[in-house]
């Protein structure tokens, strides 16, 4: 079994072609518009990154050319010109040219940045996804365990095979992050292509974040799925805000818009359960942005970029950013777990960090409550098993987290053993599992037995104090050494609310609720 993707970089466009699932069960270019425009565009007045209004006015007929390269005008073409594009019968290659310049105009027209260099575009058919796309996508990245532990993907499969078969069956197209001044675009009929406006938009923002930032600096590199997150925050959430800006200058009259084409048929298998995780930093990446614009125009993106977000929690949008900014709310100092297993079991090098926004797609808004978390992989050669331990900001929270996770191995069938030992017998996710809170620390043990639990981490399975009678909760159950918060720590002591105005979850009922019901929304959508 493979324990991490070791996939190379390749930002992918989910922004349309997942999260239109998510949404609504269909593909199309409205089903992101109340989501990605929930952000300061509805009057139409934005602001390039030199504080100067972008020009919505539209002057019909060929326009001249500046007497040098400058933002707006692209190719030939100002973004304000009318072009002669019909995609009925698919795009020309001149036709291509023409809304191509045009698009990278608008883009610059938005932003405020230029293109330094002009832009390959390349249709492929669905059938070549899979071929272009192997062994060549690095977002999303994890352990089997780690999505095992969100209930995502079982033991009866592999997770980088689910992940990978997924962002095939849903992505609508890619640019590159290591150099690549290319984008590509996946059509039904290769022959004939089409590229709806907001698409083409999306993929081209990429390229200019490159020519701009270099994505591929080592900045950007993360290795968790939490720092993942927290970057694609960044990266895909200023391509969604840009490319739901200039949906919405097409939807309102403002600019004259191609017309036409339609998404790639989706294709392949997808795991549902996954989208809300994949489609994360796309949604709340746009809010975000949309943020930090609020705050200090496209200067602020420009600093983000200088130093992109290392942890999810620093990357929620608006209100949510907002309120921890005010309540001080940063990951608390480094979290650590002692390797408590026997000679039988290994633990993998180095752990995952399942962080806030990841958590958001299963809790809602409550995620914010995260302080830090580090989930440790196990095997003996056969099975494996984990140790995930996360800290909240105080043990109201925590505990409220901990009877969420109590909740979710119920909905799995799960029958509760003793206080802190549970036991799910059949299905994918047949496990033993300890679930234990120590303070604002939650310590979650998994093994393939319950006898496993005490061999991964010693002191997790039945024990004289955990007694033999099952309870409601688990809070006097050793979490192990994963350390304790102190009354020195800020992140601890931030109050829990009921009316959600605080960084907490509110009362544990609203928690396991929305906890439960994101859950069967996702197996309905």
């Amino acid at each position: 079994m493979r324990e991490t993707m070791g996939f190379s970089r390749l930002a992918l466009a989910l922004a349309i072609a997942s999260l239109a699932v998510i949404a609504g069960g269909t593909v199309g270019s409205a089903t992101l518009g109340d989501t990605v425009m929930a952000s300061p565009t509805s009057n139409t007045a934005v602001e390039n990154s030199t504080g100067e209004a972008a020009t919505t006015s539209m002057d019909r007929g060929t326009l001249p050319d500046p007497p040098e390269d400058r933002i707006g005008w692209e190719g030939g073409y100002w973004y304000n010109e009318s072009i002669n594009v019909e995609q009925s019968d698919g795009l020309s290659a001149a036709e291509l040219q023409r809304y191509k310049y045009r698009t990278m105009a608008r883009l610059e027209e938005i932003r405020g940045l230029e293109f330094t260099d002009d832009v390959e575009i390349e249709f492929i058919g669905t059938e070549a996804v899979a071929d272009r796309t192997e062994n060549d996508i690095s977002q999303f990245r994890g352990s089997d365990r780690q999505w095992e532990a969100l209930f995502v993907v079982g033991e009866d499969r592999e997770a980088d095979r689910v992940v990978f078969e997924t962002l095939v069956g849903r992505v609508a197209g890619w640019a590159a992050e290591e150099g690549s001044e290319s984008v590509v675009l996946i059509t039904d009929d290769p022959d004939e292509p089409t590229a709806p406006p907001r698409l083409l938009a999306h993929e081209l923002a990429h390229v200019l974040q490159h020519q701009q930032f270099d994505l591929d600096a080592d900045r950007y590199r993360r290795e968790t799925l939490d720092g993942e997150h927290a970057k694609d925050a960044l990266v895909e959430g200023e391509a969604s805000y840009l490319d739901g800006v200039y949906q919405q200058y097409c939807a309102n009259g403002s600019w004259d818009c191609v017309g036409g084409g339609s998404f790639a048929t989706a294709r392949g298998d997808v795991e549902r359960d996954l989208l809300p995780y994949l489609g994360a930093p796309y949604t709340l990446g746009s809010q975000y942005v949309g943020h930090l614009i609020d705050r200090g125009g496209f200067d602020a993106v420009d600093d983000a970029h200088r130093n992109p977000p290392e942890y999810s929690v620093t990357a929620l949008h608006r209100e949510r950013t907002e309120r921890a900014r005010r309540a001080g709310i940063s990951p608390a100092a480094t979290l650590t777990v002692p390797d408590r297993s026997n000679d039988e079991w290994t633990r993998r090098e180095g752990p995952d960090r399942v962080g806030a926004m990841a958590l958001t797609a299963s809790i809602g808004d409550d995620a914010l409550a995260w302080r830090n978390g580090v989930l440790y992989s196990y095997t003996d050669g056969s099975a494996g098993g984990y140790v995930w331990a996360t800290r909240w900001s105080n043990e109201t929270t925590a505990e409220a987290f901990a009877e969420a996770y109590r909740q979710r191995v119920r909905s799995h069938g799960g029958t509760q053993r003793t206080a802190a030992v549970w036991e799910i017998t059949t299905g994918p996710f047949a496990d033993a599992f300890s679930i234990g809170r120590t303070g604002a620390t939650v310590r979650i043990v998994n093994a393939p037995s319950i006898e496993g639990l005490d061999a991964i981490h010693a002191g997790a399975g039945p024990s004289e104090q955990d007694g033999s009678t099952p309870q409601n909760t688990a809070s006097a159950t050793s979490a192990g050494d994963t350390g304790s918060p102190t009354s020195a720590d800020p992140t601890t002591t931030s109050p829990a609310t009921a009316d959600g105005d605080g960084p907490g979850f509110g009362v544990v009922a609203s928690l396991v609720a929305l906890f439960a019901v994101g859950v069967a929304r996702r197996k309905t959508t």
